[in-house]
């Protein structure tokens, strides 16, 4: 999957957990649903780069196969880094405090 600046958004919802983006040509476009209750583990993590720090939000998850998968999503807030680093913990903690409650 390409990746460059695609605006995006995450979604929790009765359970379903919704991450759809736009791309730049409709090929691109990125849909995906996963129930809660696949995610293995969430994990909010800052990434260092020369002249920045990403906040990355990475998704374990069981699909419907069986097999094993992660997506790894930049939460981003223009100029508010705290407020991005704050977000993808929120969602870490969500979505491994679903998985707890299965368990």
């Amino acid at each position: 999957m390409p990746s460059y600046h695609q605006r995006g958004k995450i979604k929790l919802k009765n359970g379903q957990l919704s991450i759809t983006a736009r791309g730049k040509k409709p090929k691109h476009e990125l849909k995906i649903e996963i129930p809660a209750r696949n995610v293995i583990k969430a994990v909010a993590e800052e990434k260092k780069y020369y002249s920045s720090t990403a906040y990355m939000l990475m998704i374990h998850f069981v699909e419907q196969d069986g097999g094993e998968v992660s997506v790894e999503l930049e939460i981003r807030s223009f100029g508010r880094r705290g407020r991005a680093q704050a977000i993808s913990r929120w969602w870490a903690q969500t979505l491994t405090a679903i998985k707890e409650e299965d368990a």
